[in-house]
Formats: C-alpha cells, sequence, structure tokens
C-alpha cells in the first residue's frame, strides 16, 4: 500500500509547486532534517552505505535493504532520491573539498544509506560503516541504460537541477542507435567501476562485493550473503516474502517500458553487434579482472 500511495504522488509531482513541495515533505523527512542538523537517532547498529551503478538492481536492493534495516530499527536516508527532485546535489558528484559542506550528513550509526550510483568521496571514518558494493557486467549495464534513458526512466520535475540535463541525455539516446550508445557510455561507466576499486576496494577491505549475476543466479543465497554483511537479522516471514516477491517481479517477456525490462544477465549478446561487443571487451578488461571475485568472463 505504501509504495502504490508514493508512485501516486510521483506521478504528481510534475504538475504544480505545491504538489511538489508536499510530496517533499512527506517523502523526505528524514533528508531535509539530516541536511538542517536536526535527525536524531539512537540505534547503535553500524551505519550501513549501500554503493552500486545505475541499472545494477539498485532500486530493487534498496528497497530489499530499507525492509530489514526498518525491521532492525534502522531509519533509511535516501540522499540521492532526494536529490533527483531538488536542487540538492548528487554526492557522488562532488570532489573531497566540496564533500566537506555535506560530512554531517554522514553519522556511524543507525542509519541506511542508499543507494549511490557511484563512490560519494569524503565519508569521515568510513571504516566505522558496513558498506555493500554491489556491481554488474558493464556490457550488460550499457545496454539497460539504453533502455532506460530511452523508454522506461523517469523523467525528473522541472523545479530540479537535473531536469535540463535529463531530457537532453534522453534526446541524445533517442538520436543513437544502440550500438552508438554503449560505445559512447562505456568510458562513464569505466570510470565508476575504477573509481570503486582505487578509491574503496583497495582502501577499505571491510567492504562487502556483490554482483547483479549473484542475485539473478541464487536470489536465497544473495540475500542471506547481503543480510550477514549488514549484520542484519530479520524474521523467517520477511525473508520469505523477499523471496516470493522476487519471484513475482520476474518479468515473462520483454517490456521496453519497464524498469525491469528483462531481468536476466547476458544481455548484451543479444542486443550488440559482435565488433561492439569486441570494443566493449576490450575497454572493460581491466575492470573483469580487477573485480574477478563476482565475475568470471574470462
Amino acid at each position: 500500500m505504501f509504495e502504490r500511495i508514493t508512485k501516486y504522488f510521483k506521478s504528481l509531482v510534475h504538475k504544480t509547486p505545491l504538489l511538489l513541495h508536499l510530496f517533499l515533505r512527506r517523502q523526505f523527512q528524514v533528508e531535509m532534517q539530516l541536511m538542517n542538523g536536526k535527525h536524531q537517532n539512537e540505534n547503535t547498529h553500524p551505519s550501513i552505505i549501500h554503493f552500486s551503478l545505475n541499472k545494477a538492481a539498485t532500486q530493487h536492493t534498496k528497497k530489499v535493504l530499507r525492509r530489514c534495516a526498518i525491521e532492525n530499527g534502522m531509519t533509511p536516508a535516501h540522499l540521492n532520491e532526494y536529490a533527483f527532485y531538488t536542487q540538492y546535489p548528487y554526492l557522488t558528484s562532488l570532489n573531497v573539498e566540496k564533500m566537506g559542506e555535506y560530512q554531517h550528513l554522514f553519522k556511524p550509526q543507525g542509519y541506511l544509506y542508499t543507494a549511490f550510483g557511484g563512490l560519494v568521496q569524503g565519508i569521515p571514518e568510513l571504516e566505522k560503516y558496513k558498506v555493500i558494493l554491489m556491481v554488474r557486467d558493464p556490457r550488460d549495464l550499457v545496454v539497460s541504460s539504453y533502455y532506460s534513458i530511452s523508454y522506461s526512466h523517469s523523467t525528473p520535475p522541472k523545479t530540479s537541477s537535473r531536469y535540463e540535463k535529463f531530457t537532453q541525455r534522453r534526446q541524445a539516446a533517442n538520436q543513437m542507435t544502440i550500438d552508438e550508445y554503449a560505445i559512447s557510455e562505456s568510458e562513464r561507466f569505466y570510470t565508476i567501476l575504477h573509481r570503486y576499486k582505487t578509491l574503496l576496494l583497495d582502501n577499505y577491505p571491510h567492504v562487502y562485493l556483490t554482483s547483479y549475476e549473484e542475485m539473478t543466479s541464487n536470489y536465497q543465497d544473495w540475500l542471506q550473503g547481503l543480510l550477514d554483511a549488514c549484520d542484519l537479522t530479520i524474521s523467517d516471514e520477511l525473508f520469505q516474502t523477499l523471496i516470493e516477491e522476487n519471484q513475482r517481479l520476474q518479468p515473462k517477456k520483454e517490456n521496453i517500458h519497464k524498469h525491469i525490462r528483462k531481468g536476466k544477465p547476458g544481455d548484451h549478446a543479444d542486443k550488440l553487434k559482435p565488433e561492439t561487443i569486441e570494443y566493449l571487451n576490450t575497454k572493460f578488461a581491466p575492470i573483469f579482472n580487477a573485480f574477478n571475485s563476482v565475475w568470471d568472463f574470462n
């Protein structure tokens, strides 16, 4: 029921600033209070930070973590989602110096910060957090990104600082073939993954690395691994509910207008030309080697 109501509000926020204001106050009280330095949480569980990439089941994983964290008395904070609707910056786009203005948002106990589509630099005492990094085969990422930008991703409201940039990206994608888009976007995804490797994994050995491929191959094991890494204990009822809901989410056939378009790894082999795949294989070879604990593409 909560998610249906939220979806309804989201469908209205584009129509008037007043509705957007009401939506933000209803949906993002925690985020607004954190920015003002007013939110308090007495929960002592180490805070959780969920890093990923867009189109690596970020929304699904965010919802799973949210429900499990709430059952453990933690407070979810969706800073990127708040930025999507407002002039507030994506923290992933800030350098260390600029990030200094927002360090107060991060507290090492009691919060779930989800989901970031790239690295956030300058979080104080990151070693005190439970850090999750979920990745996906970048060849599939560029394909999924193409369909998302072109067809299924919702447009930010006009009051958002992201509106103009997003509409420009959608127009550009609509003028490209999927192969042209894949090649043009490969550098962006390479940069995100390379930064995760050099700035996160190489410096913080406690980071839990998992993948979209692991999630789709054995959801129950993936879910249990996620819970263990976050040190979260949930009821048997919730655990079973999450498994059953995931099964119902799987599309019976591909639909380019749906957020979950296909839900299976290896889609690039069906959608891209052989020469494009060869280009991407060469481009991402260092990434495949760096993340070989969750991928085996050799």
